[in-house]
């Protein structure tokens, strides 16, 4: 006789309770139900692998305060800067896979970083279990306003006249903005300098201060400063002008092919975590870019929200599109 058996005919017996093993058994049902509904039961930590102030943070935040209110728990950002946001990443890879420690990855963890970096300590097909796109964005080729270039003619113009003497900053080496400024530096053949800084806000101040000539940018990282007018927006990548940014050219209206750098954010758990959780948090989080569509268009970002199944797709197609322009491109870290 099994324990739970035991205790109704005692109760039976004891009590005269005629309907113990019925009450009992509605009882350990909606037990059941309620730990099936449990999730989430305590904060939830998204860690983001760049530092405080950046494009991916940016959106990050925005995107855990809506998910706040869906979810009924706190989603607390964390970021964990380094190695072109391959340390967060790997830091997640290793976290339970419970639903309680997801990764806002991007096109540089899963996509670039894979090819740049001579080794991971992480499978980016693997180790994670993709949860959504969040958004996908052209880059903006941005000037300083310290220089005499007031078009993408004339900055290239003047970086041909002075070989070597020009710098293009990124937000750091493995990054999308690494590759676009050597895209562009491949495509318009151009003899200039990389300069990485340790994140977005930095990258900017470079820019806003002469440090470096240029840089190919998350839009959201400078869009303040060209609409203050200390930087100078000259380009974007993408097939269309941005609706921010409507008299900005693209790449390709000014006959410069081959800056084909489109990025984009994710939502990623640890592999292993339980697809009921994986779907949950699918989505509370589309819900929520349905509410920040029209904030995060301003900054040139399409909200996307894709099923688990469609950006795994993704991930796929775009670790195997940049691994192959690194190669050509012959961009390696050590």
């Amino acid at each position: 006789m099994s324990p739970f058996q035991h205790l109704c005919r005692s109760l039976n017996g004891l009590l005269g309770l005629s309907g113990a093993c019925a009450a009992l058994a509605m009882l350990a049902g909606s037990g059941t139900a309620l730990a099936q509904g449990a999730f989430p039961a305590k904060p939830i930590t998204m860690v983001v692998p760049f530092p405080a102030g950046g494009a991916l943070d940016i959106v990050a935040r925005a995107l855990a305060e809506e998910m706040r209110k869906h979810l009924g728990q706190t989603v607390v950002v964390d970021n964990r800067a380094g190695a072109g946001g391959t340390v967060g990443s790997a830091a997640v890879a290793r976290a339970p896979g419970d639903g309680y420690t997801l990764l806002f990855g991007s096109v540089a963890t899963h996509a670039i970083g894979p090819g740049v970096y001579r080794s991971l300590s992480y499978d980016p097909l693997k180790d994670f279990a993709p949860i959504t796109q969040v958004t996908a964005s052209p880059l903006l080729l941005a000037s300083s306003a310290t220089l005499s270039a007031k078009s993408a003619a004339e900055l290239l113009a003047a970086a041909r006249a002075q070989p070597g003497k020009l710098n293009y900053a990124s937000t750091g080496n493995g990054t999308a903005v690494h590759l676009a400024g050597a895209m562009l530096q491949n495509a318009a053949r151009l003899d200039v300098v990389h300069v990485p800084y340790k994140g977005g806000p930095q990258a900017v101040n470079a820019l806003l201060t002469g440090e470096a000539a240029y840089m190919v940018v998350n839009i959201e990282l400078v869009l303040p400063q060209v609409q203050a007018g200390k930087a100078r927006a000259l380009a974007v990548t993408g097939k269309r002008r941005l609706a921010s940014l409507p008299d900005v050219p693209t790449f390709d209206e000014l006959g410069i092919t081959g800056v084909d750098a489109t990025t984009w954010f994710g939502l990623f758990a640890p592999a292993g975590t339980p697809r009921e959780v994986v779907d949950r948090l699918q989505r509370d989080a589309a819900t929520s870019l349905r509410s920040l569509r029209d904030h995060l268009a301003r900054s040139g970002d399409e909200a996307i929200g894709s099923t688990p199944d469609e950006f795994a797709a993704h991930v796929r197609a775009e670790h195997a599109k940049w691994g192959k322009l690194i190669k050509d491109l012959g961009v390696k870290i050590d």
